[in-house]
């Protein structure tokens, strides 16, 4: 089926592609930040499930596009079909096999990120910088409490000028002295713009003053850590010291990562499994993305591949329908290109050499028809047969002389022979032995044969022709029927011969008889009993042979009698009713059935004739059935034309031998016969311009009359 498709725009596809690629690069990036992966995974993953779709939406309908033109049968669709079928199938395995072990490598990967010895590595770096900050804070304390046990020793009252230097010599950040109630006693600070202590508050004064110890780590800022410890001067003095420690940036830089790697551990842990699960997704998304590009891209690679073919096939199916203008574009430089100029080429061909074509078609459809308007003219049957044994060309008279259809000749061929009908058969198998055994160019022959109830004589004459109308050791069969002719011959003669029979034989027969009967008058009574009795048989003898031969001669007279009785309108429906009356009485062994239309069969005729020809016919089909045993039909209809009488009996019939010349006069089936009987018969019908047949299967198989006489419409 001729079709073209619209053509579709591989853009759609494009944007949505590299919308998707984006989209899964920052998807893959939102997982390198816990903070970006809670901010923008979700929304990316909406983003790209709505570009799926659209991507879906368009390869989907490539390819329903591409199941509806296969299953329309549209030429190059199971091209398209099988090219993107490969194309995907190539693409498809490698990219299963690259998603397996993706797969594989991202659960094994995950899972080794979160081993147990890494949670006990982290337990254990946090656990060394707690012990190492909390080594600090017990020198811190220390340090503190053995600086209250110095300060016991000096007096109070000078206390604010001894502080400083104490400060100075703990290497301590701040060094502040509370009374019981809170109120600064003294106070030193290494930051000399600050003019008040920090105060501890009163939970913290409350638990130093119950003889408690308070050390404290504190964040001072992002990156400086702080020790802070409070503490009874004595035991007996209601004062508080306190004092800030600074603790090393290294040591608060190892702490601060110890304790922030640590953190992120555990929240990173948290994620495992939506971890895994967003990173199948992002796999899958990108094996979906494969998938349907691997399709999308199959389609309209297959399809740039077939297209070119398929306008081939087009253009080829065009100018197979006689379009020779068909021209394609081409579009490549390569081997299509290549295929494409060459049929570009070969149309031009095609055409200038149907154009010549044409031309001696032309010629060559006047040169036979002229020949066919010569055919058509003779009354000769005209075969024209190749050099392998076909039929090529006849003529209608040769379909008329043979009996046969149109059909039955057209082509005919030996090896066809055997499934044409008899009528063919019986003039063609003696027509092909001939040829087939003469060396001459030119030769004539006759052909006898057994056709509609009746012998045919054809005179045939052929010869071979060396090119001369296109046959290259043809042959040309020109053939006439002579039945008529011949029968018309050997009539007259016959005729003739009976004449003079009758003739010399009729004038002795008379003296002879009564010459007979003379002796048989005057001897029989003066001889004894033995010599009368032979006397007597002789003299009946010649007189039964005497009158069989003036029945021959009259035989004779009737075949000889020209043609000049009066045909008159009689109704031979009635004639043959009355002439079967006297057959009526025959032993009930020989059934004897008469059918006759039931309407009159009006013809021209000699009652007196037909009566003779139905007497003939009915008391050969008697004699034919042994014993008088047996059927006898005899039927009249009519039709439009003809009247036609059938007597078919159950007896001996005929072989086929004898039905090539069973109309022929001295030919006979009977030990006593003339073998003038079917001769004066068929003599008769000719007379009133009829038709007879006869059909025999073969010996002991019966026969079957068949006359046929022009009607008269009343």
């Amino acid at each position: 089926m001729v079709r073209r498709t619209k053509k579709e725009s591989i853009i759609p596809l494009f944007i949505l592609s590299m919308l998707l690629v984006i989209i899964l690069g920052m998807m893959s990036q939102s997982l390198e930040s816990v903070s970006k992966y809670s901010d923008n995974f979700i929304w990316l993953l909406a983003a790209g499930g709505i570009c799926f779709l659209l991507l879906i939406f368009f390869v989907g309908h490539y390819l329903v596009k591409l199941v509806r033109i296969y299953r329309k049968g549209y030429i190059g669709s199971r091209l398209n079909v099988r090219m993107m079928l490969f194309f995907s199938g190539i693409s498809l395995l490698p990219l299963a096999i690259l998603l397996y072990f993706s797969i594989t490598m991202v659960y094994k990967g995950i899972d080794s990120w979160f081993d147990a010895s890494l949670d006990k590595g982290f337990e254990d770096a946090l656990a060394l910088s707690r012990s190492s900050l909390d080594i600090r804070r017990v020198d811190a304390l220390n340090l503190t409490q053995s600086t209250g046990e110095r300060l016991m020793t000096l007096p109070f009252t000078d206390l604010s000028f001894y502080i400083e230097n104490v400060r100075e010599n703990i290497n301590a950040m701040e060094l502040s002295v509370f009374d019981g109630h809170g109120n600064v006693v003294a106070f030193a600070s290494s930051d000399f713009d600050k003019v008040m202590p920090e105060r501890p508050n009163d939970v913290i004064l409350m638990s130093v003053a119950q003889g408690m110890e308070y050390v404290v780590l504190e964040q001072v800022s992002d990156s400086q850590l702080r020790v802070r410890v409070v503490t009874k001067i004595a035991e007996n003095l209601p004062y508080i010291l306190q004092a800030f420690y600074e603790i090393p940036d290294k040591y608060t830089e190892l702490a601060n990562s110890t304790k922030n790697s640590v953190e992120y551990y555990k929240q990173f842990k948290s994620l495992r499994a939506p971890l895994k699960m967003n990173l199948l997704v992002i796999l899958g998304l990108v094996a979906l993305l494969s998938i349907l590009l691997a399709l999308g891209g199959s389609f309209f690679a297959s399809r740039r591949l077939v297209n070119p073919i398929r306008d081939l096939s087009i253009a080829t199916k065009a100018v197979a329908e006689g379009d020779l203008e068909r021209k394609i574009k081409v579009k490549s430089r390569d081997e299509i290109g290549f295929l494409t100029s060459s049929f570009n080429e070969m149309t031009q061909k095609l055409k200038h050499a149907h154009e010549v074509a044409q031309k001696s078609q032309g010629l060559l459809e006047a040169e036979r028809a002229h020949l066919a308007s010569l055919l058509e003219k003779l009354s000769s049957g005209v075969l024209v047969i190749d050099e392998l044994g076909k039929v090529r060309v006849f003529n209608n008279a040769a379909l008329t002389i043979l009996g046969v259809m149109e059909e039955d000749l057209d082509h005919l061929t030996l090896a066809s022979l055997k499934d044409a009908p008899e009528a063919l058969r019986s003039f063609i198998v003696p027509l092909f032995e001939h040829l087939k055994n003469t060396t001459e160019k030119e030769w004539r022959t006759e052909i006898s044969r057994y056709h509609n109830g009746s012998q045919q004589i054809l005179s045939v004459r052929g010869s071979e022709e060396n090119d001369q109308i296109g046959l290259k050791g043809g042959k040309i069969v020109v053939f006439d029927d002579i039945t008529q002719l011949i029968s018309g011959e050997r009539e007259s003669a016959w005729s003739e011969v009976a004449r003079r029979l009758a003739h010399e034989i009729k004038n002795p027969l008379t003296p002879i008889q009564l010459s007979a009967e003379r002796m048989k008058l005057r001897f029989s009574e003066k001889m004894v009993d033995k010599d009368k009795e032979i006397i007597d048989k002789s003299t009946e003898t010649i007189i039964a042979q005497v009158k069989a031969l003036k029945t021959m001669v009259d035989d004779f007279s009737q075949y000889a009698k020209s043609s000049q009785q009066q045909l008159v309108e009689l109704d031979l429906k009635k004639l043959v009713k009355e002439v079967m009356y006297l057959y009526q009485d025959y032993p009930a062994a020989l059934e004897i059935r008469t059918m006759l239309t039931d309407a009159p069969a009006y013809i021209l005729g000699d009652s007196l004739r037909l009566r003779q020809l139905l007497h003939n016919l009915v008391k050969n089909a008697i004699e034919a059935c042994p014993d008088q045993t047996g059927e006898i039909d005899v039927s009249l209809t009519s039709d439009d034309d003809w009247v036609v009488l059938k007597i078919k009996d159950t007896g001996i019939g005929f072989d086929q031998d004898q039905m090539a010349k069973i109309f022929e006069p001295y030919v006979t089936t009977k030990s006593k016969g003339t073998g003038l009987g079917l001769a004066i018969v068929k003599k008769i019908i000719e007379e009133h311009h009829g038709k007879i047949a006869i059909y025999s299967e073969g010996k002991m198989m019966g026969a079957e009359v068949v006359i046929q006489l022009p009607k008269i419409v009343k």
